[in-house]
């Protein structure tokens, strides 16, 4: 920690940014500088007998709680180059907007928030959040959040929504008000803590050992004309086992959303909890066995899993960002049950959990020296997964939650080809599938064919998980 006085002559503690920060923005200057890749758009909505004065106490009361609310940011120079550093201002300095489109079609407010989501934020020395109140047509009402990634991730905007909406309804029909949240800094510090500690080391060297001992990857395509086996005629080189591409330029994404049914979802829940698993291995073995069908029936399928580590009270309820990037690779032979399959998955994804503190950028920069290509724009995992577990958000009665949605407003830029986001839907908790992808050379009508083979590869899983891989392959070949 150091001190610096601002340009409006205020002198604040700034601090360097964390591991999972310098990743974000490691990512925003190398894939999408110039572009609002790290500006996340969100509106939670419902119908009840609405009052507008009681939600504008609460969010300014819940933004009182929240120290990433007043996060801001600023440029030092250290020995000639310029970096960023975070501060916490005094206070959050935002005014709650009230915006009225309950006369226009629901898809032009859409629209019209979608344009806020894509603003770029000016973020040195100012406000980087954004809150408004909305009211939608049909009785429907809300708030719609701006929030800039290096200070919140998706764990951290739904704890925020979860913290209004109980302070709402503590105003409004007296339920018990929700207990404070934690100190950022003291979050961070944490985070700080960790770099000169025993568990770092121990983590590096799982890493390296990782890196260095595996056999070399190989690259699962999502497209069915399949890169690999293009460049590998190119190349002149059978064996080649990445694939060349340079992330940095085409930044322009797309989204395509699919619904699962509560029943369906309900299904894979029941499966998890008989048998003690954790539902992203469900959805990662149905996502892996569909690359495996795009690649030839590969048994070796690595995928980017994002990981928001949130193990304590203090980690989930002092927001910011935690989201941090790691390879998950399995190897899955034709003969295994989908049961035997989930333990894999399983046992990988703990093995990952158990060193998820390490440093993205650090964990990248090892895997690449480890592998004999050493260079970045070598590939070997083609897309990147995450889960978002339910956070429960509070309902003044199971009528009303019925009527709730959670939208997700798209900034249309993404720092990665194709990234899948399952959540669970605000009203019933089935699950929503949202693929983000890069439209420079991603042909839509390809990932159109990918999201229901996955589907098929899980519900004919948890209907007989007894079922082999090798039987699934069959049922969902190209």
């Amino acid at each position: 920690m150091s001190t610096k006085t601002l340009s409006n002559g205020k002198t604040v503690d700034i601090y360097p940014l964390t591991q999972a920060q310098r990743f974000m923005y490691f990512v925003c200057n190398n894939f999408g500088k110039n572009s609002p890749v790290l500006n996340i758009g969100s509106g939670y909505y419902w119908k009840d007998d609405f009052r507008t004065d009681l939600l504008r106490e609460a969010l300014y009361e819940a933004m009182d709680r929240c120290d990433t609310i007043r996060l801001r940011f600023t440029i030092e120079v250290i020995d000639d180059h310029p970096q960023l550093f975070q501060y916490l201002a005094d206070e959050s300095e935002i005014e709650v907007e009230e915006f009225d489109f309950s006369d226009i079609p629901e898809e032009e407010s859409f629209a019209i928030m979608k344009g806020w989501t894509k603003e770029i934020i000016d973020m040195i020395e100012k406000p980087i959040n954004t809150v408004r109140i909305i009211h939608l047509p049909d009785g429907k009402n809300g708030m719609y959040l701006k929030f800039h990634h290096l200070a919140f991730d998706g764990y951290a905007a739904k704890v925020f929504i979860a913290d209004v909406m109980g302070i709402y309804l503590s105003k409004k029909c007296g339920m018990p008000y929700p207990k404070p949240m934690k100190s950022y800094l003291e979050a961070m510090q944490e985070e700080f803590a960790y770099l000169d500690s025993e568990d770092r080391k121990r983590d590096r060297a799982y890493w390296m050992k990782t890196f260095s001992s595996d056999s070399e990857p190989i690259f699962n395509d999502y497209l069915l004309d399949n890169r690999l086996d293009k460049q590998r005629i190119e190349n002149n080189n059978p064996d080649q086992r990445y694939i060349t591409l340079f992330e940095g330029e085409h930044p322009e994404s797309a989204t395509l959303h699919y619904d699962m049914s509560a029943e369906d979802t309900e299904d894979i829940l029941k499966l998890c909890a008989d048998n003690g698993l954790s539902v992203p291995c469900v959805l990662m073995l149905g996502l892996r066995t569909a690359l495996s069908a795009f690649n030839h029936d590969q048994s070796d399928v690595s995928i980017k899993f994002m990981i928001n580590r949130r193990g304590t009270l203090l980690q989930k309820k002092s927001g910011g960002n935690r989201w941090h990037f790691y390879t998950l690779r399995t190897d899955i032979s034709r003969d295994r049950t989908f049961r035997e399959a989930l333990s894999i998955v399983e046992d990988v994804q703990s093995s990952v959990f158990k060193h998820c503190n390490f440093d993205t950028l650090e964990m990248y920069h090892i895997k690449h020296m480890a592998m004999k290509t050493g260079d970045i724009t070598h590939t070997y995992d083609s897309m990147t997964f995450s889960y978002h577990a339910p956070i429960p958000v509070p309902y003044e009665s199971e009528a009303i939650r019925a009527t709730t949605e959670g939208i997700w407003y798209n900034n249309d830029f993404s720092a990665q080809n194709l990234y899948l986001t399952v959540k669970h839907r605000a009203n019933d908790n089935g699950l929503e599938f949202i693929f983000e992808y890069r439209t420079h050379e991603n042909p839509k009508a390809d990932l159109e064919v990918l999201y229901p083979k996955m589907i098929t590869a899980i519900k004919e899983g948890v209907k007989n998980p007894d079922i082999t891989i090798g039987e699934i392959l069959d049922i969902i070949k190209l």
